[in-house]
């Protein structure tokens, strides 16, 4: 899994620095490739954990991976007046690789009943492909995820929010969600420990992963 840390698993995933032009004609047998965007500015977040194991379904299933941790990337408010050249390095970084992703998996802890900031202000950022064309998303499959409450019900705020900001930034979200509740995880381990979760968790990666397929552009 390649994600900004830089903490690559050994094999079948690429290195940090080897983001392909836009534009370049791909091989149409290569890997469907899914860049996951979520987490929390704050350590121990069990939305990582949760983000991590879909990743890894998704790798299960032929896919190369990347991760894109909001607390590494440690992107500063985004304002619109700021030009790219005076952001962090983080930033053109997760640019090249929604690009290259042919399929997105969008996590977030629930924070008052709606999407957390970090990974709110990481998808505002993505501003900077507004006049990408394909834009933003560019109709690529998105798979939603999130994190909340003891049973997991309290995750839907945050999911309805993740699905209006798919819609607008031009991505199609695929029909499953998943809403995890917090004790389905153990941020000890990084595993999560609910079977019902993991069986969902396959279910909406597998949908991820084929429509990914399915729509990108080689």
């Amino acid at each position: 899994m390649v994600s900004l840390s830089i903490s690559a698993r050994p094999a079948g995933h690429l290195p940090l620095a080897a983001s392909r032009p836009v534009g370049r004609r791909r091989d149409p047998e290569r890997p469907v490739r899914v860049l996951g965007i979520g987490g929390s500015v704050g350590a121990g977040c069990r939305s990582t954990v949760v983000l991590a194991a879909a990743l890894r379904r998704a790798e299960d299933l032929g896919a190369e991976t990347a991760m894109a941790d909001v607390r590494a990337l440690g992107l500063p408010l985004f304002d619109i007046g700021i030009p790219l050249d005076r952001y962090p390095p983080s930033l053109p970084w997760l640019l090249d690789q929604v690009r290259e992703a042919d399929a997105f998996l969008l996590c977030s802890p629930t924070y008052h009943g709606t999407v957390a900031g970090g990974v709110k202000n990481a998808l505002d950022a993505l501003e900077f492909l507004a006049r990408d064309e394909p834009r933003y998303l560019g109709g690529k499959a998105v798979g939603l995820l999130a994190l909340g409450g003891g049973d997991g019900i309290g995750a839907a705020g945050a999911l309805d929010a993740l699905h209006h900001v798919t819609r607008a930034l031009n991505g199609v979200a695929v029909p499953t969600h998943v809403a995890v509740p917090g004790g389905a995880v153990d941020p000890i381990a990084q595993i999560v420990t609910d079977e019902a979760v993991e069986a969902r968790l396959a279910m909406m990666v597998g949908q991820v992963v084929d429509l990914g397929r399915r729509l990108r552009r080689d």
